[in-house]
């Protein structure tokens, strides 16, 4: 379940809150207005899309920067 911060209007306080996320706010004789908080989440290793699922069909571009003769070989 995630942490939830929360600033009181009545008294300022920050208050941290384990819930779900269809939970109502937690109740508090002053109003409670939910703040954006920083994450720890972090994408490492396999698994994500540009590692696992990025589509390698796809030719990458040439490095080769010689010129073109229009001769076939």
């Amino acid at each position: 379940m995630p942490i939830y911060e929360y600033k009181c209007g009545k008294c300022k306080k920050i208050a941290e809150v384990i819930q779900k996320t269809d939970d109502p706010a937690p109740l508090c004789h002053g109003a409670m207005k939910r703040l954006v908080s920083n994450t720890s989440f972090i994408l490492k290793g396999t698994g994500w899309y540009a590692t696992d699922y990025k589509d390698k069909k796809k030719p990458k571009p040439s490095t080769d920067k010689k010129p073109s003769t229009g001769k076939k070989v």
